[in-house]
């Protein structure tokens, strides 16, 4: 589990300097008598009147204003600190519904608490923690009394604003801040700012799981004890300074002083919780869909089925065959029992399924609740004998709710006691209103789960984390589109990131939910999440399929071959998993093993350490790929001591970066330490499948080293009562090659535990040992060399020289990739007969121990001179440098020296260098390297650029209210090319005056924007007008007027406040000659912000099928349904609070070629009338109500709800009429506040008929389910045109 060497611990010293801005409480009884205060910006000249223990554990503080700021001990080294200015006492969050941050029981003994009132300062001291207080400027300071280090210091008082308080504390030069939950792409923190809100951004930059607690390399965390949102500026906007903020009205914070990151992650335990250990089977891959809602047809352009046919899923009755869980309606083959068998024939790993992940799907048909829990029931049954648990995908509520029909009706303890449910997987709807909700919903369930299912382990998945998630729930970083490198590349230091906060269970979709069909993308992705906790495949959403075979050769080989490889490091895997609950994370920064200058920051952010023996640096982007998806990997860290590439066994000296490392489309960049002993198992595709009557272990032996096995039952929460085993393994390499293993007996119990297990070595050597010798208990055992593994697989106290072990042992029968020879460096393999491992510790020695494979980077022989290196302009930018030079003689390859820093193993004559600062000057040193030795250095310099243009925004188009000149067109305003190009209004033609109207094409947080007159501010030259901006292009807002001199120089417009807009216009009334033109017009967005495009609604930075699929699941969706607020409500483009036809249009009109607006035909106008043949109904009648068009003109898209009630009406379908070729995505919607409503829903999918006149347009059906007066009446109806006009009914 954990080696003992000294690389696994925190050896950075820990000092800090920080501060913590305060302010006050106050007791009860005085609180009940304060008089609330104006809020002021800054508290400021508050001096301290006096101080006293209140309590064993509480001292309480009195200012100069009367308010009282409360210091609370949770032990030595936690403290809490609150003050309210309205007077609250000290008090847990509001939180609606109720949710709990802190454990039952946060606190720890305290030994003595000093409070002393001397020398003008107050000093508070524990056993461990000294809080300093000075008095007449009221700041405060924090001393580790462990280390004589003071680790956290204050700067300026706490700022109270109204529903904002700000604490100010001072950065070291050398600090380091980690933290904050799920920041995408985000790890290391200094010198920026975070979010701390569930923005439902599932890309870089966004925040899904937000955790309001940071931790500092200085020696000391803080938690927020609050739901509300914050933000966490670590000296982004001032240098030296970190201001953390929140939006709430009073300050309640916890510190915690500690040395290590360890330390730190176990106080934040204490008050919130430990993580989970994952069940077992929550390691494997899990498929996830919705197998209870769609219906299947025929199409050429569809998915590939078992009976030789191609089929097209649509969430609506489009005539195809509907599917079901267990495929007992001449359905099998689109059933997710037929999921488990598809898994199963492929010969592919499953661990867990959920057959409901999908709006409206539920998981049965029949006309009961209990009807339907037997159908998963059922389902489960089938799926458990296979190996295979099942869940469910929760959208909203988990308990039975009556006004809720069948098919959509919940019961938790139901699914838990009687369907045997152990996955549940929350989705956005479990934001809610405020973070209180998604951690109630998990905290829900980690009690019902054991409660009814037998002391079952949950396993939970949560999109909304929170302090305290992981006391119940992994999380999961939402809806992506794959196929992209950004996909892997951002999701990297995401899971690094998110381990740092204290939630080690982290997952993402394997190659997103969206998108995909990129196969070396997905093989990729399927290689590096092998060394991640979990994985997911999320089937359905997207228009292609999502199963680990899905793309063919090679890929099927690849992936089957890599999720072989995760079965088989279970123990290894578990084991950290174990070791994550109050320990390190599996997942490992590399600073947490080997902390220097180099990992602390952001260097090492695409690789890192997956617990103490793995190192992996995963293929994220095309570097120089060929056709085959062939590639390197530059810029791969290798810490001090020994690294072994895994798949070839090749050796490597570490305190270097290596280049150009060879990663064909098989192979991921995986290093293991020298010194690793390696946990493993049989290769399985399920936890039943695991051979508990064998026990491997994978060594790489290597001075004295030591690992910890754990294990237990994998399924129960007994382990949280101690019911799990340990075993201790040393290695140890005397100094004459003699190796000596001793397993030591293994420690504890469990039910289920098998004590008799058989024990095998994989040693990886270069050569046969000369003698192996072992010994089981006291007894020696004799040994028996085989000639082959088929025999050494078959006997028992035998051993096996395995001269080129096969690594291409899973690749599909008769497949190319079956014939690809993969082998690594030799092993010797030893298998020891069965043995009580509770009672008999095993020794071994191998005399004539060698490992020393040869170097195949120096080969060549020679004299080498020192390479000629340059960094021309054209390789340079602001954050990047590529130096070049020419090929030397007899060189192997290539070293850089910069910032102390060896990159090597270079083979290409260049290398980029990228995250440099900007307008810097960067000094190397290259030389050659071959076989007898190095070149001399040759030192070059070279200055990053400016970057001006950083945050300008492209892709904007312009049109004017004035003619342009042909060949000068508004275009050349915004094409980025200052020089050689402008736009001009019509020559002698009076322009003035005229709007200049820019559309960004994105949604942007506006900073100012740049005008680049001609040079000789000549003609055109605009001179006064005003400044306008909008969402829409419809409803404007004045954000200025400007008056320039005429000359060359940028004219500048700022925006006061940053609107949020779309469009800007210029109203320009005086230019020169009565003319515009201009070389270049930049619009700036704020530093440090998002562009949105409108309809992008997955975030992916594209407009395609898989915005149209999100929006399909959420037509109709309001604002104050559960699910709106984010990720949905950026999809209500015309901000109606409702997910209409116009929203949609504007991803369909992309679509399918999309349209040509200058051909796109008129304004939308006319009505929707709806009429039943009679108004009264008995009960099962159905109702048709005909929905007819009035006067329609230009109908591209239509929308309105029809709000009902379930307790009348049973939704039956739509049968459209007269609709041409548009798309139905009429919606049945359940809202959150238990109203009931239809959204019939039609748009057209790029450049179709348009509906036109007075027409039949379709019927909705309905059944009565009682005696009705049909009343029901149409509202919010739409009606859309091409150029996304609308007209309301």
């Amino acid at each position: 589990m954990k080696k003992n060497t000294s690389s696994s611990q925190w050896r950075k010293a820990a000092i800090l300097s920080l501060a913590i801005p305060l302010a006050m409480g106050a007791t009860p009884m005085e609180a009940m008598q304060k008089i609330p205060i104006a809020y002021e910006t800054v508290q400021t000249n508050l001096k301290i009147i006096s101080a006293k223990q209140i309590n064993p554990t509480t001292v309480e503080v009195l200012f100069s204003d009367n308010q009282r700021m409360t210091f609370d001990f949770y032990g030595e080294n936690i403290f809490r600190i609150f003050q309210d200015n309205n007077g609250g006492i000290i008090r847990d969050p509001e939180a609606k519904p109720k949710a709990q941050i802190l454990v039952d029981n946060p606190r720890l003994p305290l030994s003595a608490l000093h409070l002393e009132d001397a020398s003008g300062e107050i000093t508070i001291t524990t056993a461990k923690v000294k809080i300093q207080l000075d008095k007449n400027t009221s700041l405060l300071k924090v001393t580790n009394l462990e280390t004589q280090t003071v680790v956290l210091e204050e700067t300026k008082p706490v700022a109270f604003e109204k529903d904002k308080v700000t604490v100010t504390l001072k950065e070291n030069p050398k600090e380091y801040f980690y933290g904050g939950g799920v920041q995408n792409g985000r790890f290391s923190h200094k010198g920026k700012a975070i979010a701390i809100e569930n923005q439902n951004s599932w890309t870089d930059g966004g925040v899904a799981s937000p955790t309001p607690f940071y931790w500092s390399t200085n020696g000391y965390g803080m938690m927020w004890y609050t739901f509300k949102k914050g933000k966490y500026d670590f000296g982004a906007e001032e240098q030296g300074s970190v201001k953390l903020s929140h939006e709430t009205d009073y300050l309640d914070l916890f510190c915690m002083v500690d040395s290590t990151p360890t330390a730190l992650l176990n106080n934040f335990y204490q008050l919130t919780g430990n993580p989970v250990l994952l069940p077992k089977f929550g390691f494997y891959q899990g498929h996830l869909n919705a197998y209870n809602r769609d219906y299947w047809k025929e199409d050429e352009k569809g998915i590939l089925f078992e009976d030789g046919k191609r089929y097209k899923e649509s969430q609506k009755d489009n005539g195809g065959i509907k599917e079901s869980l267990n495929g007992e309606k001449n359905n099998y083959q689109f059933s997710a029992r037929a999921v488990i068998d598809r898994y199963k024939s492929h010969d592919m790993p499953l661990g867990w399924l959920l057959p409901n992940d999908g709006y409206g799907a539920g998981y049965g048909q029949t006309e009961t609740l209990d009807g339907n829990i037997q159908n998963l029931k059922d389902l489960g049954d089938y799926a458990r004998q296979h190996g295979v648990e099942i869940g469910l995908w929760t959208q909203s509520d988990l308990h039975p709710k009556p006004e809720i029909s069948a098919l959509l009706q919940r019961d938790i303890v139901k699914e838990v006691r009687d369907a045997g449910v152990r996955v549940l997987k929350t989705d956005v709807a479990w934001v809610g209103a405020g973070y209180s909700f998604g951690l109630n919903g998990v905290a829900d369930v980690g009690q019902i789960m054991p409660y009814y299912g037998n002391n079952a382990r949950p396993f939970i998945i949560s999109l909304d984390g929170w302090a305290g998630t992981q006391r119940y729930a992994g999380v999961w970083s939402g809806d992506q589109t794959g196929g992209e490198w950004e996909y892997i590349r951002f999701h990297i230091p995401t899971y690094i990131g998110a381990g740092l906060s204290g939630q080690p269970n982290i997952t993402s979709d394997m190659d997103g939910i969206f998108g995909g069909k990129n196969l070396p993308v997905n093989t990729r992705d399927f290689q590096w999440k092998t060394f991640t906790p979990m994985e997911l495949n999320m089937d359905g959403w997207g228009s292609n399929e999502k199963y680990p075979h899905a793309l063919g050769e090679p890929a099927t080989s690849i992936n089957r071959w890599y999720l072989k490889l995760k079965s088989e490091l279970m123990p290894y895997a578990y084991s950290f998993a174990k070791e994550a609950v109050d320990g390190l994370p599996m997942i490992r920064a590399m600073f947490l093993e080997f902390p220097n200058d180099y990992t602390l920051g952001t260097a090492t952010k695409y690789q890192y350490m997956y617990g103490t023996d793995f190192l992996v640096a995963p293929i994220y982007q095309n570097t120089k790929a060929d056709a085959e998806g062939n590639d390197i990997r530059d810029g791969i860290y290798l810490p001090e001591g020994e690294w072994i590439d895994y798949f070839s066994g090749e050796k490597y000296e570490g305190r270097c970066i290596i280049n150009n490392f060879a990663a064909p489309l098989w192979k991921l960049p995986l290093f293991v330490k020298n010194g690793a002993i390696i946990p493993m198992t049989n290769p399985n595709n399920n936890v039943a499948e695991i051979n508990k009557g064998l026990r491997i272990y994978e060594m790489y032996p290597d001075k004295h080293t030591m690992t910890v096995e754990y294990d237990d039952d994998g399924i129960s929460e007994a382990y949280k009562d101690g019911k799990g085993v340990t075993t201790f393994i040393e290695s140890n390499v005397t100094p004459k090659n003699e190796v000596m293993i001793t397993v030591h007996r293994t420690q504890g119990g469990f039910d289920g535990f098998v004590k008799e297990k058989a024990t095998e070595f994989r040693i990886n050597v270069t050569e046969k040992p000369k003698a192996i010798s072992a010994k089981i208990g006291k007894n020696k055992v004799k040994l028996t060399e085989v000639a082959s593994m088929e025999q050494f697989l078959n006997g028992e106290n035998v051993f096996y020289y395995d001269a080129a072990p096969n690594l291409n042992q899973f690749a599909t029968k008769g497949s190319e990739f079956e014939k690809v020879v993969i082998t690594k460096n030799p092993q010797l393999r030893i298998k020891l007969a069965a043995t009580d491992i509770t009672a008999n510790q095993i020794d071994m020695t191998i005399n004539g121990y060698r490992f020393a494979p040869a170097d195949n980077h120096r080969v060549t022989s020679g004299t080498l001179t020192a390479p000629q290196a340059q960094v021309t302009d054209d390789n340079t930018e602001a954050y990047t440098l590529k130096p070049t030079w020419s090929k030397v003689a007899n060189a192997d390859f290539y070293e850089i020296e910069l910032n102390g820093m060896l990159y090597t193993t270079i083979k290409d004559t260049e290398l980029l260098f990228d995250g440099l600062s900007a307008e810097t000057t960067y000094a190397f040193k290259i030389r050659a390297v071959n076989k007898d030795g190095k070149s001399e250095w040759n030192e070059f310099k070279a200055t990053t650029k400016s970057n001006p243009l950083e945050f300008a925004i492209h892709g904007i188009k312009g049109e004017t209210t004035a003619k342009c000149q042909e060949g000068f067109e508004v275009e050349r305003l915004f094409d980025f090319a200052e020089l050689g190009d402008v736009w001009h209004t019509k020559y002698r033609v009076n322009a003035l005056p005229f709007d200049l109207v820019i559309d960004l094409r994105t949604i942007n947080q506006l900073d100012k924007f740049h005008y680049l007159p001609r040079q000789d501010g000549g003609n055109g030259t605009l001179l006064k007008g005003s400044v306008s901006y909008s969402l829409d292009k419809e409803d404007w807002t004045e954000a200025g007027a400007f008056e320039w001199k005429r000359n060359g120089e940028v004219k500048v417009f700022n925006f006061e406040n940053h609107p949020t807009a779309r469009y800007i216009k210029l109203s320009v009334t005086d230019g020169v000659g009565n003319y515009g033109s201009g070389r270049e017009l930049y619009v700036f967005k704020v530093p440090g912000t998002e562009s949105y495009l409108p309809g992008d609604i997955n975030n992916d930075g594209k407009i395609d099928n898989n915005d149209l699929t999100s929006y399909t699941n959420y037509t109709g969706l309001r604002q104050g349904d559960s699910d709106f607020e984010g990720y949905i409500s950026n999809g209500d483009i015309n901000k109606n609070g409702l997910i209409d036809a116009y929203d949609i249009s504007v991803v369909a009109t992309q679509l399918e070629g999309g349209i040509d607006e200058s051909k796109a035909a008129g304004e939308v106008s006319g009505k929707l009338e709806i009429s039943t043949a009679k108004r009264s109904y008995n009960k099962d009648e159905m109702i048709e109500v005909r929905v007819k068009g009035v006067d329609l003109k230009s109908v591209n898209a239509l929308s309105f709800a029809l709000p009902y009630d379930q307790q009348k009406y049973e939704f039956v379908g739509v049968q459209p009429v007269n609709m041409n070729e548009m798309e139905n995505l009429t919606y049945d919607r359940l809202h959150t506040n238990g109203s009931k409503a239809l959204y019939p829903t039609f748009v057209n999918l790029g450049n179709k008929a348009l509906l036109e006149g007075n027409v039949d347009l379709f019927v909705l059906k309905f059944k009565a389910k009682q005696r009705v007066t049909f009343d029901l009446q149409m509202k919010d109806g739409m009606l859309v045109d091409q150029k996304l006009n609308s007209a309301k009914f």
